[in-house]
């Protein structure tokens, strides 16, 4: 049974996104527009009224601009997937089948993620003392939702014979290593965020407007370079596990 190291399978992934950096930048500039269109309308409509009994515009804005976001990291994961895979370059918008199916997957895997995270955090704010029993389930939940997410790379390959059950069965033996990954995976998407919020808040200090328009264009870029990073992260996964490649 081969065993996974969560700092090998990182460091793989963020040496593939750097090694071709370019090809990343030639795949995601087809959907610059896209995605900043999103952006613009989150910052010009505001966050959500969490308390609205409701469902308002800036509520509709989010999920609309929220989906279109995924669908449009689904493609670019799919063109990544398919470029260190099997060699293959993309040119423009992709909006297959493959991109189709990586998307329904992608955003049920996201769903299992965060409808659990959403009601721990309530479950925490009525009862804190739930801490130390909501904790690791969670962590629990999402180790195995990283095993299954192996299933991802698959299908942007067009591998329709490969299910959820095949990418467990692939990771069996590797709960920990595979949520090892999650975890850093995660710091590597908090230290970002981090020092996002620090410059836009040392920015907002001398000119307010000029840090909108700042976390705007760094949170675009953040988000795109955790997209390459994430579909690095699961492509080096799916070659480790089924391909049985190296790091």
């Amino acid at each position: 049974m081969r065993k996974l190291s969560p700092t090998k399978a990182i460091s793989h992934a963020l040496n593939s996104v750097w090694t071709y950096r370019q090809v990343a930048a030639r795949i995601a500039v087809p959907w610059l527009p896209a995605l900043l269109i999103c952006a613009i309308a989150q910052v010009y409509f505001g966050p959500p009224d969490p308390m609205a009994d409701e469902l308002t515009t800036p509520a509709l804005v989010q999920i609309v601009t929220s989906i279109v976001s995924i669908f449009v990291i689904s493609a670019m994961s799919v063109s990544w997937h398919r470029f260190i895979l099997l060699d293959e370059v993309s040119h423009g918008i992709r909006f297959d089948g493959n991109s189709r199916r990586y998307f329904g997957n992608y955003f049920l895997l996201l769903l299992a993620m965060a409808v659990p995270f959403l009601l721990a955090v309530l479950m925490l704010v009525l009862l804190p003392a739930a801490m130390t029993f909501v904790v690791p389930v969670l962590l629990l939940l999402w180790g195995a939702i990283m095993r299954l997410s192996v299933k991802l790379p698959a299908v942007a390959l067009g591998n329709r014979d490969y299910t959820f059950r095949d990418a467990w069965a692939v990771t069996s033996g590797n709960f920990w290593p595979c949520l090892g990954v999650l975890v850093l995976n995660g710091l590597i998407l908090f230290g970002g965020l981090l020092v996002l919020l620090l410059v836009a808040g040392t920015i907002a200090q001398v000119q307010p407007l000029v840090a909108d328009v700042f976390a705007m264009v760094a949170s675009l870029v953040l988000q795109l370079a955790y997209a390459f990073i994430n579909a690095s992260v699961l492509t080096s996964l799916y070659g480790y596990f089924v391909e049985r490649r190296e790091f």
